[in-house]
């Protein structure tokens, strides 16, 4: 007890003069206490505890104790600093009380608590071969890829199971690089529940060992100064979106993928808007389709082009570059080229089954098309494959293309 009250009695002092933060260390948990908001360190009436900006902290859990003159305190932010085995943890004191955070080695865990109103931002960066982050919670976060590179032996990499708007911020010039574990339960390398909405102009590469490499059960947006998105292998799709695709901008290499490039599949919920929509207004999208019966973009509802590039090989049997099951718009409207460029050399998926038998072709669209400006150029050389096969109305209005309905 006499240790703990001297301890209070320095640290308060500390803390009342230069310095600026108070660093809790309870094993790879790190609690920042900024000076100008820590108040009075207040010891439980047994003196094994002892509560400071809302934090209680048991004696015995205590490694250290740090008072230094850096400021280094962001409130709302929590670090997560993968090394090899091992992860360690720095959060912010005001967010602290509301988060559960449980460490083992490389694997990190945070529940936050039901009462959170203010969002939290993690920054996860460093290296490990047998990593994983995982956060749930009901209110929005961000995510920060800071050049983390993070594999998994046993599960996904990364599994964001909130379901609300999810920011995934890859900063410029920095390379982020994820793998999950083959033979797992997960439904993805990079999993998000909620909202993903994908900004800044950095790298991410990922590879999915057991389904799809990225997957997120509502929609995902990417701004208009993404960077590049690089998928190298999928055991299924290469990204899985519920709701809609909203993409303005970035770069997406996607190849490797035993299931489809990009499938955007309606959610259960009628309510949610644009459900099963793609919308392009930029970006570059290199669509490898190698795969037999597999789609480069594929959809459940209305696709709408209006600016950006695609870009589709479209080899497998019975592969469709793009693929959609309700009205189609290509024009030219958003203020960036649209240009749609596609090599159809598969032919026709025979799986045994007549019913099941399908043909190659770079678009083919369920219901009507509708093209007005842009560009549409396609090489067809598989046997029986054609360039556009549409079961409604085609209607041209302005463009060009070198390939027609047939």
């Amino acid at each position: 007890m006499k240790k703990l009250y001297s301890f209070l009695l320095l640290s308060g002092i500390a803390l009342s003069s230069a310095a600026q933060t108070m660093r809790v260390h309870c094993g790879p948990v790190c609690t920042l206490i900024p000076a100008a908001t820590a108040g009075d360190i207040v010891p439980s009436a047994d003196a094994t505890a002892l509560t400071v900006m809302g934090n209680t902290f048991h004696v015995a859990d205590i490694d250290s104790i740090v008072v230094d003159k850096t400021t280094v305190y962001t409130p709302g932010l929590v670090d997560v600093a993968y090394e090899g085995a091992k992860a360690s943890i720095t959060v912010a004191g005001d967010v602290a009380p509301l988060l559960a955070v449980t460490v083992t080695d490389a694997t990190v865990s945070v529940l936050q608590d039901p009462t959170l109103a203010s969002e939290v931002t993690y920054r996860l960066h460093g290296a490990s071969d047998n990593g994983f982050f995982g956060m749930d919670g009901e209110y929005k976060a961000t995510v920060i890829l800071d050049n983390l590179q993070l594999a998994n032996t046993t599960q996904s990499a990364i599994s964001i199971e909130n379901g609300k708007r999810i920011k995934i911020v890859l900063p410029e010039g920095t390379t982020s690089t994820l793998a999950d574990a083959a033979g797992g339960v997960q439904k993805a390398c990079f999993f998000v529940n909620g909202h993903a909405e994908f900004s800044g102009a950095g790298v991410l590469n990922l590879v999915g060992n057991t389904k799809h490499a990225f997957a997120s059960d509502e929609y995902a947006q990417f701004s208009a100064g993404f960077g590049t998105f690089n998928v190298t292998h999928a055991e299924s799709d290469a990204m899985h979106i519920g709701q809609y695709l909203d993409a303005r901008g970035g770069t997406f290499n996607l190849s490797g993928a035993k299931g489809d490039c990009i499938d955007v599949e309606k959610t259960k919920d009628v309510t949610d808007v644009n459900n099963g929509f793609v919308r392009i207004s930029g970006g570059t999208f290199n669509l490898d389709v190698a795969a037999d019966d597999t789609k480069g973009i594929k959809n459940d509802s209305t696709f709408y082009v209006t600016g950006g590039t695609i870009i589709a090989t479209v080899s497998g049997n019975g592969a469709k570059g793009i693929s959609a099951a309700w009205d189609m718009f290509i024009n030219q409207s958003s203020g960036n080229a649209t240009s749609i460029k596609m090599t159809v050399s598969g032919t026709t998926y025979m799986p045994g089954d007549p019913l099941l038998e399908s043909k190659c072709r770079g678009i083919k669209g369920k219901r009507d098309l509708t093209f007005d400006g842009g560009d549409i150029n396609m090489t067809v050389t598989g046997a029986k494959a054609k360039g556009i096969s549409i079961d409604g109305t085609w209607t041209y209005v302005s463009g060009t293309t070198n390939v027609l309905p047939s």
